[in-house]
């Protein structure tokens, strides 16, 4: 197996967080309160945490944190406040993790230089996501020197990458992820999902899906090997959307499909209709009509039901053009009065105008009034006839 390819990927990061996720119970058998310290610290810093998902980590944080104050080990308990303040900015906690952070800085003993630096470096993150960019570059200005040894090291690095992609300098930020990918201990599963979900974004942003899609893929794969389901079904939506991008309908496909199949035991409600506007189109290019039309009625239902105006009608006007572009001008048709009936129902003008306009098209551009005239009449009368 290459060693760089998605698989291999996948397989080491579950290995490593395999590892850290035993570790727990293994040393807590043991009775030997340092290897507990050890193994909880170790888990707790390096488990992927994601807003929304269940976690063992804060549980694992505090256990640490009373064995650490225990045995009088301050050096962890700086890191175990660091983790702390991470996963607090990740939950959009903000005010509550720059708490965490003062009271790190300002109490005894004073941060370690490994310390210091993390804390720094978060800080500068929490900036960001505020969209405070002066702020944040003033407190990586603090950072300037050599890097620091460690894991830690890697934030400063991490935090001027998430400022540049904010700030739009894509080029920057490209080169800053792909150093930080490079270099970054491979048991930082958590930042490395997040630079590749980065530089992902950088590369759409710069019109490049393949490359985009390397990167979107391999964060999908660590994901996959945390098991943090539903932020996989959102790297699936994202993945599938560049298979398409590249003109691959058959693995776009098979993206939704993916997902699809995984909402159905973690439902996200937001994501399903755009996945379903996903796999109708792939399934279009597939030449596969007739489940394209399946798959866009049930969203074009979803966002009827949810009173999506825009999202109803573009789905409407979708599943219409499927049925001309196979010949089926009746069905066409049948479609877009469907909707308009819905549409007055629920008091939705421009719906109504969109739709009309689009049977005045079928009408008098497509077919002609004659011919059109013929096939209402004769899809009248079969509807008459059941």
């Amino acid at each position: 197996m290459n060693p760089r390819s998605p698989e291999a990927t996948e397989a080491r990061a579950r290995a490593i967080l395999s590892e850290l996720l035993m570790a727990v119970p293994l040393a807590r058998e043991q009775g030997d309160k340092a290897a507990r310290l050890a193994a909880l610290e170790r888990a707790a810093l390096f488990t992927p945490v994601f807003a929304g998902w269940p976690s063992p980590v804060d549980a694992w944080l505090e256990e640490a944190r009373t064995l650490a104050r225990e045995q009088g080990e301050t050096v962890i308990l700086s890191r175990l406040s660091l983790r702390e303040a991470v996963l607090l900015m990740r939950r959009r906690e903000f005010d509550r993790a720059l708490a965490v952070l003062e009271q790190l800085e300002t109490g005894d003993p004073v941060p370690a230089p490994a310390e210091r630096c993390g804390l720094l470096a978060t800080r500068a993150r929490i900036h960001v996501r505020r969209q405070d960019f002066e702020a944040a570059l003033a407190t990586l200005e603090l950072l300037a020197g050599p890097r620091v040894d460690g894991w830690t090291g890697w934030l400063p690095q991490i935090a001027r990458a998430e400022l540049q992609v904010e700030r739009g300098e894509f080029a920057a930020a490209g080169a800053s992820l792909r150093t930080v990918l490079l270099g970054v201990p491979h048991e930082m599963v958590e930042e490395r999902i997040q630079a590749l979900q980065s530089l992902g974004f950088v590369l759409i942003s710069q019109v490049q899906p393949r490359a985009a899609r390397e990167q979107l893929e391999m964060a999908k794969r660590l994901l996959r090997a945390a098991g943090i389901w539903s932020e996989v079904i959102q790297m699936e939506l994202a993945v599938g959307s560049q298979h398409a991008a590249c003109g691959d309908a058959a693995s776009a496909q098979a993206c939704f499909g993916s997902a699809a199949a995984l909402c159905e035991r973690y439902p996200q409600p937001e994501l399903e209709p755009l996945l379903g506007l996903g796999s109708a189109r792939a399934l279009a290019a597939l030449g596969q009509g007739e489940a394209a039309v399946a798959v866009a009625l049930q969203v074009a239902k979803w966002y009827a039901q949810h009173g999506s105006v825009i999202g109803y009608v573009s789905m409407i006007v979708f599943i219409s053009a499927l049925h001309s572009d196979a010949g089926r001008h009746d069905e066409a048709y049948r479609a877009l009065v469907t909707g308009l009936v819905v549409a007055r129902q629920r008091g939705w003008a421009v719906v109504e105008q969109v739709l009309g306009a689009r049977i005045a098209h079928l009408r008098d551009i497509v077919l002609g009034p004659e011919r059109f005239d013929a096939m209402a009449r004769e899809l009248v009368h079969r509807m008459k006839a059941r």
